[in-house]
C-alpha cells in the first residue's frame, strides 16, 4: 500500500491555497495528485475570529466531498481577522479531512498585525484585500501574487507562506514527514 497514490482535494482554486499544499505535499507524500474545487465557505468574505474561519474550512470540505468524494484528504483553507486587546490580526486556518481514517486536523499560521486604519474600513462583505491594496496603493496583481500579508509585511511574508504554515501545522500534527500512506 505504501506506493498507492494519494488523492488530495485543495478545496479552493486560490494559486496561494494550491502552491501551499504542493510545498507541504512533497514533505509528506511520496505518491500523490492534487485537485482543486472551487467551495463555497459560507462565511464572511474575511471572517473575524478563529470560530468563523474553522467553519468557513469545515463547510469547504463538506462542499467539495458533495462535489467528489473519492479523494482521500479534502483540505481547506481561510485566511482569517484576529482582533485582540493589542490590535487586529491576519493569519490562516487549515483544516484537514483525512477520508481514509475519517478524522480531522487543524492548523493555523503565524498571524501579522494589521494596521488600525485598514480594520476601521473593513466590513463584513468587503474582501479584506481589496481595503489593502488600496491603502497600499498596490495593485489587483501584485495583491493576487504575494496576498495581504505579503502586502503589510512588504513581501516578507505572503499568502502562501501563511497556508504553508497552517497545512504544515495540520499535517505534522498527526503524521512525520514521508509517513503518510493508504
Amino acid at each position: 500500500m505504501q506506493n498507492e497514490k494519494i488523492i488530495i482535494t485543495v478545496c479552493s482554486k486560490n494559486i496561494a491555497k494550491n502552491n501551499a499544499v504542493e510545498n507541504v505535499a512533497n514533505r509528506f507524500f511520496n505518491n500523490y495528485e492534487i485537485k482543486s474545487l472551487e467551495t463555497n465557505s459560507k462565511v464572511s468574505e474575511t471572517p473575524n475570529n478563529d470560530n468563523e474561519g474553522i467553519k468557513g474550512c469545515h463547510n469547504r470540505i463538506k462542499d467539495a466531498i458533495n462535489q467528489n468524494s473519492t479523494s482521500d484528504l479534502y483540505i481547506a483553507m481561510e485566511g482569517i481577522l484576529s482582533p485582540t486587546d493589542y490590535g487586529t490580526f491576519l493569519c490562516g486556518w487549515t483544516v484537514i479531512y483525512n477520508n481514509i481514517d475519517n478524522e480531522y486536523y487543524y492548523g493555523c499560521s503565524a498571524k501579522v498585525k494589521v494596521p488600525n486604519e485598514i480594520i476601521a474600513k473593513t466590513t463584513k462583505d468587503e474582501r479584506l484585500s481589496d481595503i489593502v491594496a488600496e491603502f497600499y496603493g498596490e495593485s489587483g496583481d501584485n495583491v493576487s501574487k504575494i496576498g495581504t500579508n505579503g502586502i503589510i509585511t512588504h513581501g516578507s511574508y505572503t499568502r502562501t507562506d501563511e497556508f504553508i504554515d497552517s497545512v504544515l501545522c495540520a499535517l505534522a500534527s498527526k503524521f512525520k514527514e514521508k509517513e503518510m500512506t493508504k
